[in-house]
């Protein structure tokens, strides 16, 4: 449901964005079905969103860095909202060629799975990495992220044997179709018995079994997603023998400085234009259908991501199926 709302005012170190874009996030389906907190710490509990792009129409008196009339995509609580005020440290410039649905699509995938790799999982050229549930969107942007920053073998797991071209198109070096537990014997066979370096699962409890007998010596496992369920077995005496490092990532627990330390993060590291960075957008809707838009989500059958365009950018870009 739409609602009118005052526009949002910038303090002196925040800027206020026009949006014309976001994308729709697995946080969204679990905020509207009523879970007791908004997806961000702080952001209205009747917005969904968790990501913006769109264009700087305000800036506070403290602001150097960003100037109205700048093309940014940013995360932020409430991102779907034709106004939104977020500090200006968070904003990211909109490659150039990108449109603002393809900036909504890509900004919170590459905090989230740059943070998992390079930050948590310390990925260095070479290594291995493992990616589960490698068709979901923030599944291909890791397999696109990990190729771009260097890794060695790059495997993809998925459900379906239908997704396995779309997921090597993307970079992935080899693709299993697996269930809860069979893909340790796959993985430590493609590796010659090594395992994988890093391993980023999107998947949750049903998997961790599998992904501590896969895991390297002194490999790092990264839980991002819990789509299969938050809870599994845990062999601590593998987990010591193999001197594995375990670690959780997510937004709801982050600071507002938290967030900017990972958006420096990532500029540091990545050149944001590179081509084998740019999102698949499965579709993109107006805004006025984000419940048929969240439903498709829950079907699992997007290819990419699901982006709604936002006020009067909405007209503009009627659903066009496909657009990557």
């Amino acid at each position: 449901m739409l609602r009118e709302r005052a526009v949002p005012v910038p303090g002196p170190r925040d800027v206020r964005i026009l949006v014309h874009a976001a994308s729709v996030n697995r946080a969204d389906l679990a905020q509207r079905s009523g879970t007791p907190e908004p997806a961000v710490p702080g952001s209205p509990p009747s917005v969904v969103g968790l990501d913006a792009a769109g264009d700087v129409v305000e800036i506070g008196s403290d602001v150097t860095s960003l100037r109205v009339g700048d093309r940014v995509m940013t995360i932020v609580g409430g991102g779907l909202s034709e106004h939104i005020v977020v500090d200006a440290a968070l904003p990211i410039p909109i490659p150039d060629g990108w449109s603002y649905a393809e900036g909504a699509a890509a900004v919170l995938g590459l905090l989230t799975e740059h943070n998992a790799l390079r930050t948590h999982g310390r990925l260095q050229p070479g290594e291995t990495v493992l990616v589960h549930a490698a068709a979901s969107s923030v599944g291909l942007q890791c397999v696109q992220l990990a190729k771009y920053l260097g890794a060695g073998l790059v495997i993809g797991t998925t459900r379906s044997e239908g997704m396995t071209t779309l997921i090597r198109s993307v970079g992935a070096d080899q693709v299993l179709v697996v269930d809860d537990d069979g893909f340790a014997e796959q993985v430590l066979a493609l590796t010659d018995g090594h395992g994988a370096d890093v391993i980023v699962d999107h998947v949750g409890g049903p998997y961790l079994a599998g992904n501590i007998r896969s895991a390297a010596i002194a490999g790092r496992i990264i839980g991002v997603g819990r789509l299969g369920g938050s809870e599994g077995t845990l062999d601590l005496e593998m987990l010591a023998y193999k001197r594995l490092a375990l670690h959780g990532v997510t937004f709801r627990t982050r600071s507002t400085q938290d967030k900017i330390d990972l958006v420096a993060a990532l500029r540091a590291d990545v050149d944001l234009g590179s081509p084998v960075l740019r999102p698949l957008i499965d579709r993109i809707m107006p805004w006025t259908e984000a419940d048929a838009a969240q439903t498709l989500m829950r079907t699992n059958s997007s290819l990419g991501k699901i982006v709604l365009a936002v006020g009067d950018a909405a007209a503009e870009n009627s659903n066009t199926g496909n657009s990557h």
